[in-house]
């Protein structure tokens, strides 16, 4: 992959300087405290360097894209009448729809009984100011100085959305929300915020998409927090599915506390670029986070994707596990990392990264540790391979079609990372998601 200089400067443009700032606080009728954290986002996103260790943007490129020609999407109204992608409404039904202008919410009432918030910050702030307040400084005592693009997000972040779940709550249905954009050459700024207290349980997704025809570029970037309690569990997944004129911009912040189970799955299908940085903090005794990837490419689509595991506290387990197929001449990167300080002893932890190549497409896995204590189990691999034509050969001869041998090997490379997950229902949604991709690029 070439490296672009001009990524230093990429994000100047007309709508992301300290007038705008004002002016979109002022529009969303905000208190000052909340003004002076956008202020100082701001501030970080200007003072941080793209990548701390210089290895991550090495890769990243923005070529054909240019984001000072667009413009800055804020005109939200808080309501709007939206229809479901039929792709998706057999499967989960969402309790939260956000599109370009709009957001509906509606968290079922038991939930609500028991505590459950999963609406907008500024909703919260009406309801109880004091919980908004402890929420975002829990929030921001982690992730002030994590990423630069993720301060640029959460400085011109519309929908700053809160899900919320009490001391020992128990939620057995899948929560989530599903994201459109539905305007081009529009430039989309987010935040996710998703705190879970000790003793809970929860399954929940994020699905980006847009249901836009048209091949004008556009940007959505959001920056996500995570905090999972002591000896909470948690799941989620995301799906970005956004057309080939998109280009998705993430920064994921996990902590996790003492006993706490945190597994993560994203899958990666659709944009121009999509642009990952994922860091997961193991900041409690016998705490432990599984960051897992998948990646399908086709034409021309590139993928960065920088997966960090810390093992700060005692007794952690860490593993994060990508399998990439790239088509046509889309590129994809893996960056792994994983941390042990010295105080992390007695951690495990794995990270394995593979990827296949069918025609011209590349698959760049690059695995790395780092390590200060002796008393751990720490272990990477990482292999590239072209389809096996011996394997297609052998389908064949057994009666299988050769269209329908590659099919099956290629979905079928995803389902190592599909079974850790270990969520049949998430599963079968990215299942849907990644055959109707393959149905319409045939």
């Amino acid at each position: 992959m070439k490296i672009y200089m001009s990524n230093v400067e990429l994000f100047d443009t007309n709508y992301t300087n300290m007038d705008k700032l004002i002016e979109l606080s002022q529009s969303l009728n905000e208190p000052k405290w909340l003004l002076e954290r956008r202020k100082n986002a701001y501030h970080t996103y200007q003072e941080l360097p793209y990548d701390k260790d210089h290895l991550f943007y090495k890769y990243t490129t923005f070529k054909d894209f240019n984001p000072k020609s667009l413009t800055h999407n804020w005109k939200y109204n808080g309501e709007g009448n939206h229809e479901l992608l039929k792709t998706y409404e057999q499967n989960l039904k969402p309790f939260m729809v956000e599109t370009t202008n709009s957001l509906q919410s509606s968290l079922p009432e038991d939930l609500q009984k028991l505590g459950v918030f999963f609406d907008t910050l500024h909703n919260l702030i009406k309801i109880d100011e004091v919980k908004a307040k402890k929420i975002i400084s829990m929030v921001d005592k982690s992730t002030s100085k994590f990423d630069k693009l993720g301060s640029l997000s959460r400085a011109f972040a519309v929908n700053i959305i809160v899900l919320y779940v009490p001391k020992n709550v128990i939620i057995t249905e899948i929560i989530g929300k599903i994201t459109q954009i539905n305007n081009s050459t529009t430039a989309n700024f987010g935040e996710f915020i998703a705190i879970f207290e000790d003793g809970s349980q929860a399954t929940y997704y994020n699905i980006y998409n847009d249901n836009s025809s048209d091949n004008n570029a556009k940007l959505y970037s959001i920056i996500e927090t995570v905090i999972v309690g002591d000896n909470a569990r948690v799941k989620s997944f995301q799906l970005q599915d956004f057309n080939p004129s998109a280009v998705f911009l993430l920064s994921k912040y996990s902590e996790i506390n003492r006993y706490g189970v945190y597994r993560n799955l994203s899958h990666l299908q659709g944009g121009h670029l999509s642009r990952q940085n994922s860091f997961i903090d193991l900041i409690g005794d016998n705490a432990e986070g599984y960051d897992l990837f998948t990646m399908f490419g086709q034409n021309k689509q590139r993928f960065d994707v920088k997966s960090e595991l810390k093992h700060t506290a005692k007794s952690t387990i860490g593993q994060t596990h990508a399998r990439q197929v790239m088509m046509d001449k889309s590129e994809a990167v893996l960056r792994g990392l994983i941390v042990i300080p010295e105080s992390g002893y007695d951690a495990d932890s794995w990270l394995t990264t593979a990827g296949m190549t069918v025609g011209q497409g590349k698959v760049n896995s690059i695995p790395a540790l780092q390590i200060d204590q002796n008393e751990v189990a720490a272990a990477h691999a990482a292999s590239v391979e072209p389809l096996n034509e011996e394997l297609v050969f052998y389908l064949k001869a057994r009666g299988v079609n050769e269209k329908e041998a590659r099919e099956m090997l290629i979905k079928g490379y995803f389902e190592y990372v599909f079974k850790l997950f270990n969520d049949i229902n998430s599963i079968e949604i990215l299942r849907d998601s990644l055959n109707l991709k393959w149905d319409l690029s045939l």
